[in-house]
């Protein structure tokens, strides 16, 4: 998060300028607001660094805006700013100047100039403090400083491009309510036809604050997450009379349901439905019908026990080869030395290939019963993608062509059972190139597979560019328009009968972008 010690400055000026408040009108109110409720909480917490009083005086949905810094939402996004310059103990001298008070309803707007000193030099800039009357109390709602509403651009979704408005739903199950004793939560994008008033967040509040602590992210960090908007509406009906192709996601180890919500709403615009399953004990967190969520504990026996195996010196000399070694016959040993020493890589794919098989039932389920989803499933035209751990779930599944009929595994190690068996789907193999000619090699999967088999490579693609990750880095744009036309592209020709679309034609358009095919399949397509 960037101008830290500009925060720390805006924070104390706020701590200070209560204090020194020259307060104009309704005396006997603004003494009984400023000198018992705020204020002495305020000079208190600063003096002992007490954050139950910062806790006290902030309401649950509180806005802290800074130029030239994107927005800190929420109570526990303030008090991880607090924590964190109290931690450093980043201190200045500020003179604050109150100019005027305003007076609306149940709030109170204050504005000013405060004085602050940075690096010897006095600057100062214009503040607005929003207090609301919560209860027989007021609570400090929003602090903006600057022009920070106009300069904190607030980071946005792609737009779909294709013809359909998107609707999105999700879904849980406990344990009992399925038949392999375990917890199924899933999200729904899907193609609709009506919009509401307001579109979806990105992601709800609880699902910004619990992802932080299980990524050990402060919570400020990301908490402008739950004010930004999707391009979907929630629980909207889906478009009627029509049966859409379903693509079905397992996102990366450590991942969500939601964390690719770019390329599921481009997906959902072109006439699929697309579902993202979150796994129980090895996704960071589940996401309830009611948007709540259930926090996975990292410190479990999953996690720990898929660092160790990940960290292996054998394993990274395995892995090492499989990324650099243009020699089949070396790559298929690597492979299979890598999945006879990885037992829990492989018991994870096999366990989310099952829970993908159980998401499928649900579904058929939803499709008879679902008051917005009824009969719009075509389950004669299934995909299946993912990344990581996702991406060797998704070639786990590509031998079971009565249930997948397409497939694509996004910068995963083939873990699994695929090393003994054939792909019997179409099925595209997607690999980063960050660094040199260093990527993964799917040659041993690719030159058995008995149908049409890809590898795309892209030049400058870390393993985290297949998430909404990219839409916060420079290139996020470009990033997010390749890899959503690849996988559209792909499904079109697989899941779309008659469809004209051509993965090749994509190399011309993206130059970071080579595929190659399946030798005997060059001119299929």
């Amino acid at each position: 998060m960037k101008n830290i010690t500009k925060i720390s400055l805006i924070i104390f000026a706020l701590i200070t300028k209560v204090l020194c408040f020259q307060l104009v009108a309704r005396p006997g109110m603004i003494e009984k607001l400023y000198d018992t409720r705020v204020t002495n909480q305020l000079i208190l917490a600063e003096r002992d660094k007490d954050i139950n009083m910062i806790i006290d005086i902030f309401d649950d949905s509180a806005l802290f805006v800074i130029p030239d810094a994107l927005p800190i939402y929420g109570k526990e996004a303030i008090v991880s700013i607090y924590q964190h310059i109290w931690r450093k103990g980043e201190l200045t001298t500020i003179d604050y100047k109150n100019d005027s008070i305003e007076f609306s309803d149940n709030k109170i707007i204050e504005k000013g100039f405060y004085h602050f000193m940075e690096k010897n030099k006095e600057s100062k800039l214009p503040y607005e403090v929003v207090f609301k009357k919560i209860g027989d109390r007021y609570k400090i709602l929003e602090i903006i400083f600057g022009n920070a509403i106009e300069d904190s651009k607030l980071p946005k979704l792609l737009k779909p491009t294709g013809e359909y408005i998107v609707g999105r739903s999700v879904f849980f199950y406990e344990k009992e309510d399925t038949d392999i004793n375990r917890i199924l939560s899933f999200e729904i994008w899907y193609p609709a036809n009506h919009e509401i008033k307001k579109k979806a967040y990105y992601q709800s509040k609880e699902v910004c604050t619990a992802s932080a602590e299980f990524l050990g992210w402060p919570l400020f960090s990301n908490s402008y997450f739950a004010l930004m908007f999707s391009n979907s509406f929630f629980n909207v009906p889906a478009f009627p009379d029509k049966h859409f192709p379903v693509v079905i996601y397992n996102h990366g180890y450590s991942g969500f349901s939601s964390v690719y919500q770019t390329v599921f709403e481009e997906l959902a615009s072109h006439g699929y439905i697309v579902v993202s399953i979150a796994h129980e004990n090895e996704s960071a967190i589940l996401i309830k019908e009611d948007m709540t969520v259930i926090k996975t504990d990292r410190e479990n026996k999953f996690f720990k026990s898929h660092s160790i195996e990940l960290n292996g010196q054998e394993i990274n000399s395995l892995q090492n080869v499989i990324l650099n070694s243009n020699n089949t016959q070396e790559n298929t040993k690597a492979y299979k030395s890598l999945i006879k020493i990885s037992p829990i890589h492989n018991k994870s794919t096999r366990l989310w290939a099952q829970d993908t098989r159980a998401v499928i039932k649900k579904l058929k389920i939803i499709n008879n019963k679902s008051k917005n989803l009824r009969r719009i499933f075509d389950f004669t035209r299934v995909g299946v993608m993912g990344h990581s751990v996702g991406g060797a779930t998704a070639g786990q599944l590509a031998v079971s062509p009565e249930t997948i009929k397409a497939g694509i595994n996004l910068d995963g190690f083939q873990f699994g059972d695929l090393i003994n068996q054939k792909i019997k789907v179409p099925f595209m193999f997607v690999s980063s190139n960050a660094r040199g000619n260093s990527y993964l090699r799917f040659s041993t999967f690719i030159n058995k597979s008995g149908k049409d088999c890809f590898h795309a490579i892209i030049k400058g693609f870390s393993h985290d560019s297949f998430s909404d990750l990219s839409i916060f880095k420079t290139e996020g744009e470009s990033v997010i328009k390749l890899q959503r036309e690849l996988i559209t592209t792909f499904f079109n020709i697989y899941l779309k009968a008659g469809n004209k679309s051509n993965l090749k034609n994509l190399e011309q358009k993206f130059k970071k972008l080579s595929i190659k095919l399946n030798r005997g399949f060059e001119n299929r397509i």
